[in-house]
């Protein structure tokens, strides 16, 4: 009876050991992204650890042997309860799932490894104290340093607004060292007992892990630089903003001094007339001067003053190019959106239309806007003729006509709209070209 209640409380440590703190990893970075309260999701974390300990279990006292099968089983039941508790993006959950599962079969590969060399003889049973004392130090000089990492680095890299298509296939990547690591184990002639004692198998699996964990670090550090880019590029929209106000600023600074400097000869040629008395010729004159004089009213389209001065921008570049530019906005002056999430959205798909009908090669040209925010719902609407047609790319965007690569600025504006729970649809039809934006403003 001791020795059952023994070899029981053996397996329960090690199934604890070799799941739990695994877990706790796993949550960690998406802490802030539970679909429960944190009651709820230690009574699913219990209720995990209590499956993997009859897994455990069950592998060590049933007769038939069936260790893979109940290996993978385990892994599938994680994953499920894992996906349960956590509300991400499914990409950004398997690539942290199999990026765990790997470093925990590394750790009870090497943990083995180092019990046949301290404990020769109760190595080679399953499930054994020693091996939990040693699969535990070897824990504590791994998963120490690797919470660490997920606080300081990974935990903001998942909570990062970057590009959802790329964590679509970025989880391939330990999936496959997964693989490596249970084809090595389980496809071979030799049982896993028998491959863990073997130090070279060890150091394999091990070199194996280090080149994968490097990996995985290259890839956190390149979503690193993706969102430094990004918030670079939203940056220089708003630097954009503000060099087009002071370039307004300047043009009429410059028109002011222009009219200033030519109002003196005007006072003496209406003197002479005045002296004349030719009264006539005089008013004649003035209201010629009337009409030379420069506009002194800006055309406003709204009252948000980056909307405003988008429209004021691309009309401008509209209207050199000879394209009729209309535009109807309804706008108010602080949506509860970013401005610079704004500047980036808007100027990308003006830019684009004015650039589709500068290309144009036919005289029938015209860009119509028409924006409004109503109901926490922002709408923009941006149609525009264009020439010839367009490519789709992969990611349901188009093809640059310059690069023959898929468009930045209609995937950057794509995203962000998706960052707000939007959506962002384009359409060609009949030479005209469709841009349609539905954001969620709470």
């Amino acid at each position: 009876m001791y020795d059952t209640f023994g070899r029981i409380a053996e397996i329960t440590v090690y199934a604890i050991l070799n799941f739990l703190p695994y877990l706790a990893l796993a949550l960690y970075p998406f802490r802030n992204n539970l679909r429960y309260s944190g009651g709820k999701t230690a009574l699913l974390t219990v209720l995990a650890t209590l499956l993997q300990v009859l897994f455990g279990l069950q592998a060590a006292f049933s007769p038939v042997s069936g260790t893979g099968i109940l290996s993978a089983l385990s892994t599938t039941v994680y994953c499920l309860l894992y996906f349960w508790a956590v509300k991400a993006h499914p990409g950004k959950l398997l690539f942290t799932l199999l990026v765990l599962s790997n470093i925990a079969n590394c750790t009870v590969v090497c943990s083995k490894c180092i019990e046949g060399q301290i404990f020769p003889a109760l190595a080679v049973q399953s499930y054994r104290w020693s091996f939990s004392a040693v699969m535990a130090v070897v824990q504590l000089a791994t998963l120490i340093p690797l919470f660490f990492y997920c606080r300081n680095i990974y935990a903001g890299v998942v909570e990062m607004d970057t590009d959802i298509s790329s964590w679509k296939y970025l989880w391939l990547a330990p999936a496959t060292f997964y693989l490596l690591w249970f084809y090595h184990i389980y496809g071979n002639t030799q049982s896993s007992l028998e491959i863990a004692l073997q130090p070279v198998h060890a150091l394999f699996l091990l070199a194996i892990n280090a080149g994968a964990l490097l990996i995985y670090h290259i890839i956190v550090q390149l979503i690193n630089e993706y969102d430094r880019n990004s918030l670079l590029e939203r940056q220089n929209h708003i630097l954009t903003l503000e060099a087009l106000q002071y370039k307004n600023l300047q043009e009429k600074i410059r028109e002011t001094q222009q009219a200033r400097h030519d109002l003196r000869h005007h006072i003496t040629v209406m003197t002479g007339l005045l002296n004349e008395g030719n009264s006539e010729k005089l008013k004649a004159y003035l209201e010629g001067y009337r009409k030379s004089l420069p506009d002194d009213t800006s055309v406003s389209f709204c009252r948000n003053s980056t909307v405003n001065l988008l429209l004021q921008y691309f009309s401008q570049q509209a209207g050199l190019a000879g394209i009729p530019f209309t535009a109807h906005a309804d706008i108010p002056e602080n949506p509860p959106i970013a401005e610079h999430d704004l500047a980036v959205l808007l100027g990308n798909l003006l830019e684009n239309a004015v650039n589709a009908c500068s290309a144009q090669n036919s005289m029938e040209r015209r860009i119509t806007f028409r924006g409004r925010f109503e109901n926490n719902f922002l709408v923009f609407t941006i149609d525009n003729t264009f020439d010839g047609k367009l490519i789709p790319s992969e990611d349901g965007g188009y093809l640059s006509a310059k690069r023959r690569e898929p468009g930045i600025g209609l995937s950057s504006a794509r995203h962000i709209a998706a960052r707000y729970k939007g959506i962002l649809r384009t359409e060609q039809k009949n030479g005209i070209f469709y841009a349609s934006v539905l954001l969620y403003l709470k």
